[in-house]
């Protein structure tokens, strides 16, 4: 749960289609190694097996929507009644960073593969969060050509998750998020997932001032994590 200068609360969500995308991901990398001859595994996308991935990756993008949407709707429930306010259906904004799409860049049409990185057209939000103790922003693509109308997902890692565990003390990261409601009793084994184990969010949106325009800063209140 963040918040805005304004004070309006915004719910972030980070989930996608988890086991079953991977599982999808799994199968069709075996068949492209099956198919293939030694090289890099390559499926042709006008063979049956190659649409068959085309259209297992579309469903698993759509059953991460309803996922999100699942979470959020459970969520909301519980906050509205909690707060007494309802939420603002148009101010949804909702991304891929993991998915393949048939995409018009310099003339010519393209499978685009976007792994941890979004696709935003000129004009549309997006979203690039920090951490679980940083602020995240709502952004506006820039639709910058050279980019493949994309920017990054999030701020990145700094620290891989191992690098974090060996690090990062437990009394570090309560410190840090001393102003964040989270599970304190789970602190251990929250610190692959500290602010320092991320890229500074202010130099990441500095660095794709060509590919975005920040609209919103959100600040963290409280923190779930599965």
């Amino acid at each position: 749960m963040d918040r805005d200068a304004d004070g309006a609360l915004w719910l972030l969500l980070h989930t996608g289609s988890r086991g079953v995308g991977a599982a999808i991901a799994d199968h069709h990398g075996r068949v492209a190694r099956a198919l293939g001859e030694g090289g890099l595994p390559a499926l042709d996308i006008h063979t049956a097996e190659g649409a068959a991935c085309l259209a297992d990756t579309q469903w698993a993008c759509r059953f991460a929507l309803a996922n999100r949407e699942a979470i959020a709707a459970r969520a909301l429930d519980v906050l509205e009644e909690a707060l007494g306010v309802a939420a603002d259906p148009a101010s949804a904004v909702d991304v891929h960073h993991n998915h393949v799409a048939l995409e018009e860049h310099g003339g010519r049409m393209l499978w685009v593969h976007r792994k941890g990185a979004v696709g935003l057209q000129a004009g549309q939000r997006g979203l690039i969060p920090g951490s679980m103790g940083t602020a995240s922003y709502v952004v506006e693509g820039r639709g910058e050509p050279r980019a493949f109308r994309s920017c990054s997902h999030g701020a990145g890692r700094v620290l891989t998750r191992a690098e974090a565990r060996a690090r990062i003390r437990p009394a570090a990261l309560e410190h840090v998020l001393r102003r964040v409601v989270y599970d304190k009793g789970r602190a251990a084994a929250l610190v692959e997932e500290a602010p320092a184990a991320y890229r500074d969010i202010t130099e990441v949106l500095e660095d794709e001032a060509d590919l975005v325009r920040p609209l919103l800063r959100l600040t963290p209140l409280a923190v779930l994590k599965g």
